[in-house]
């Protein structure tokens, strides 16, 4: 009887783990292997971490993170992310930054034609950062161009 539970118990597992694979597919193949390259023109922050101006490439990695790399290819952090949909597909690619007086923090990644893109979870730096602002928060978008 305990045998037949625990044989009972790995099929529902697997059964399990399978469906969540299936149901995340898509949401992988979001980005698929596209490498995003982007300039972005002002300083800015992902979570603690702060980056200057300049050239970046994001590649996917998992299914809910992406490498940011320097402009010499250099790995300088993952991103992770959490899907997000919106009701009408964006009309070019590209990533959203939160502006709190001058400080920018990625906040979305979008791409051209797709309505499901993905959201960074905001850091306890960028909360504190939002508190601490007198003014609403503003939101940048700097367009990239996925190269496939």
């Amino acid at each position: 009887m305990k045998s037949q539970r625990c044989i009972l118990s790995t099929i529902l597992s697997t059964m399990m783990a399978t469906i969540v694979l299936l149901i995340s597919a898509p949401a992988h193949a979001q980005f698929g292997d596209a490498i995003v390259k982007v300039n972005i023109p002002f300083n800015f922050n992902i979570a603690t971490q702060k980056f200057a101006a300049g050239e970046y490439t994001l590649k996917p990695l998992l299914q809910n993170t992406m490498l940011l790399r320097d402009e010499r290819g250099q790995i300088l952090t993952s991103v992770a992310s959490i899907s997000i949909e919106s009701r009408e597909a964006p009309d070019s690619s590209k990533l959203v930054f939160n502006q709190y007086h001058g400080q920018y923090f990625l906040a979305q990644i979008w791409e051209l034609g797709n309505t499901v893109g993905r959201e960074l979870v905001k850091s306890p730096v960028e909360l504190e950062t939002a508190k601490a602002s007198d003014s609403p928060t503003q939101q940048i978008a700097v367009n990239f161009f996925p190269r496939r």
